[in-house]
């Protein structure tokens, strides 16, 4: 079993045993315990955390090991206990240990100093768009930064130009890439979907604008301005210090490929094959 597929199941059996007590529990527990699961993928650290599961127990779980302390601490504490206690219910050694899987995300977290982020994670990253770990000139310029790596992370978003590329790394496999997966027009599609705020600002050229946003004391994570009759969203990128310009004219891009897929699909029903969006 690869630990794709491993923390696929974990998720698949929690979700079925808390949905046969959630008349008792509290749905908020179950909440952080998927977002650690959730934070584990979307940061990146999926094969971090295979290496965490393969040290020893005594390694992952020392007896001085320090508790959970900050905002959410005591609701983590709690989620920890609640997950011991379902897996203390299981009848079989497999289902004990994938609930393990799901207490062993939260001491992956807790145990290598990830807290604040983690913390970060819960109050923000909903609201925002994905965070990029790195910007590169050229298409060229990022291949080669990948390839140098000597353990990628098992996915993360880079900023080509303006351009959300997203790295995907398979270890067993040694392949390593990049897709583009539309996800800056996903995010602008969302916090637009009841229309676009009014800007925070208004230029008559893209350079002004640039400016404006790159002294900006408070920097906010995105707004909206306009430029030259044009709205655009700006991003602070804050994992990298670097300011993005993006016209909202790029979800046109993303209404095409909407279409592209619903077309594919549609034409892959009919022959009756497995619908396939990686085409």
């Amino acid at each position: 079993m690869t630990i794709f597929e491993l923390l696929s199941n974990a998720g698949i059996l929690l979700a079925k045993l808390w949905r046969a007590t959630r008349a008792r529990e509290d749905e908020g527990l179950y909440r952080l315990i998927q977002e650690a699961n959730f934070y584990i993928w979307r940061t990146g650290q999926v094969y971090r955390f295979e290496d965490y599961l393969g040290r020893a127990a005594a390694d992952r779980h020392p007896a001085e090991a320090s508790a959970w302390s900050g905002e959410y601490s005591e609701r983590l504490t709690q989620a920890r206990e609640h997950l011991s206690r379902i897996r203390a219910s299981q009848q079989t050694p497999d289902d004990q240990h994938l609930v393990q899987v799901a207490i062993d995300q939260l001491e992956f977290i807790r145990s290598t100093g990830q807290q604040d982020e983690f913390y970060d994670y819960l109050k923000t990253f909903y609201g925002n768009p994905p965070p990029v770990i790195a910007r590169f000139d050229t298409r060229q310029e990022a291949e080669a930064w990948l390839n140098n790596l000597a353990e990628p992370p098992s996915s993360a978003y880079v900023l080509v130009g303006d351009d959300y590329l997203e790295v995907f790394y398979f270890r067993d496999r040694a392949v390593r890439g990049f897709e583009r997966q539309y996800t800056l027009e996903r995010f602008i599609e969302a916090v637009t979907s009841r229309g676009v705020p009014p800007p925070a600002a208004v230029f008559s050229t893209r350079a002004e604008a640039e400016a404006w946003w790159a002294n900006q004391p408070a920097h906010p994570i995105w707004v909206f301005v306009q430029i030259a009759g044009e709205q655009y969203i700006a991003i602070h990128h804050r994992k990298i210090a670097h300011h993005t310009l993006h016209p909202l004219s790029i979800l046109k891009g993303w209404e095409e490929e909407k279409k592209r897929l619903e077309e594919m699909e549609k034409a892959q029903q009919a022959e009756g094959r497995p619908i396939d969006t990686e085409e």
